[in-house]
C-alpha cells in the first residue's frame, strides 16, 4: 500500500511489468503532479496484479457505485505498432472539428473503438459533449500538442503537451496517456519531454495519406494492404473536409473483420491500462458500475475537495 498526494490521474508504484525497452509500469509522481494539477490530500493507492486486477480497491457504496475513466497508465515508446496479435489500432489526428461527432456516430455504429489524438487549441466547451461521446463508446482521447508545431524545432514542447493534456482534462475529466507528434516529426528529447508527462510517444506503420483526399476507394485499399498484426493506422477527423476518411472507414472495419482483426484503441493495443475513480457528483453519462469494469483496470480513490 502506497501512500501518496491525490491526483486527478493514479499514481502507480512499478507493477514490475516489462515493456518492449525492458523498462517497467512506472508513473512519476512529480510529472503526474504537474500534468494533473494536483491539489493535495491523501489517496491510498495499491496497483492491480495480473491475477488480480480489481483488489484492494475503494469498495462500493450502497447503492451501486458508478466509476468513470480518467486516463491510462502508459509505459515505453515510441511505438510504431503493437504486438503482433490479431488486433489493429485507428488513430484519428487533427480534431475536435466539425466533422469529429459524425466519426463517434459512425464508431458506436459499428461498435468499435478508436484513439482521437486532439489538438489543445480546438479543445473547447463546443466540443465536450463529443468528447464525454468518445469516453462513453469506449475510444480514448490522446495528445497532439496545443497548435500542431513541428516539436523537433519547437522551444516549449512541455508547454504544447501540458496546455493539451489540461484542455482535454477541463473538457473531460479524462487525462491522455499517449501521444502523437505532429507530422511524425520528434527525437529523443521529445520522446522524454512527453515520457516525463506520463506520455507514450505513438507513431503508426499504415499511412493512407487520407489528408490528400486521394478517394474512399483508395484510403480502403491502401489501408488493406498495408494492415498487419499489430498495426496502428493514422488517418484524421480534421484539419479539413474528412468525408472521404468517414466513408472509408466502415467498408475498411468490415474487411478487418472478416479477416479476423479486432480493432481496438491504441491503449488496448499497446496493454496499457484504463484508470477509473469513483464518481463524486456527476458521472456525465460515462459511469459504469464496478462489475463492468475492464479487466485490469487500476481503481484509484476520487481526489478530496
Amino acid at each position: 500500500m502506497v501512500i501518496a498526494a491525490a491526483l486527478p490521474l493514479a499514481l502507480l508504484v512499478s507493477a514490475g511489468v516489462p515493456d518492449r525497452h525492458g523498462g517497467g509500469l512506472a508513473v512519476q509522481a512529480q510529472a503526474q503532479a504537474r500534468a494533473a494539477g494536483a491539489t493535495g490530500g491523501l489517496v491510498l493507492t495499491a496497483p492491480p496484479t495480473a491475477t488480480t486486477p480489481l483488489t484492494q480497491t475503494p469498495p462500493s457504496k450502497p447503492g451501486g457505485q458508478l466509476f468513470r475513466v480518467v486516463g491510462c497508465a502508459s509505459r515505453g515508446g515510441p511505438y510504431r505498432g503493437g504486438p503482433a496479435v490479431r488486433k489493429v489500432a485507428i488513430g484519428f489526428d487533427d480534431g475536435p472539428a466539425p466533422d469529429t461527432g459524425a466519426f463517434v456516430t459512425m464508431l458506436e455504429r459499428e461498435h468499435a473503438g478508436a484513439t482521437f489524438f486532439m489538438i489543445g487549441r480546438q479543445v473547447s466547451s463546443t466540443y465536450r459533449d463529443v468528447i464525454l461521446r468518445e469516453l462513453r463508446n469506449g475510444d480514448v482521447p490522446g495528445d497532439h500538442t496545443f497548435t500542431h508545431p513541428d516539436l523537433t524545432f519547437s522551444r516549449d514542447v512541455r508547454g504544447e503537451l501540458e496546455s493539451t493534456l489540461s484542455a482535454i482534462r477541463t473538457a473531460s475529466g479524462y487525462t491522455p496517456c499517449v501521444f502523437r507528434p505532429p507530422y511524425g516529426d520528434y527525437n529523443a528529447s521529445v520522446v522524454a519531454t512527453a515520457h516525463s508527462l506520463g506520455l507514450a510517444t505513438v507513431l503508426w506503420n499504415v499511412d493512407p495519406r487520407d489528408w490528400t483526399r486521394p478517394g474512399v476507394r483508395s484510403i480502403v485499399d491502401t489501408v488493406l494492404a498495408e494492415v498487419r498484426p499489430g498495426s496502428i493506422i493514422i488517418s484524421h477527423d480534421g484539419g479539413g473536409p474528412r468525408g472521404q476518411t468517414l466513408a472509408a472507414y466502415p467498408q475498411i472495419i468490415a474487411a478487418l473483420r472478416a479477416r479476423h482483426y479486432r480493432i481496438v484503441t491504441i491503449p488496448e493495443l499497446l496493454g496499457f491500462r484504463p484508470v477509473y475513480e469513483p464518481c463524486i457528483k456527476l458521472c456525465d453519462g460515462i459511469g459504469v458500475p464496478r462489475q463492468k469494469l475492464p479487466r485490469g483496470a487500476i481503481l484509484q480513490a476520487a481526489p478530496g475537495p
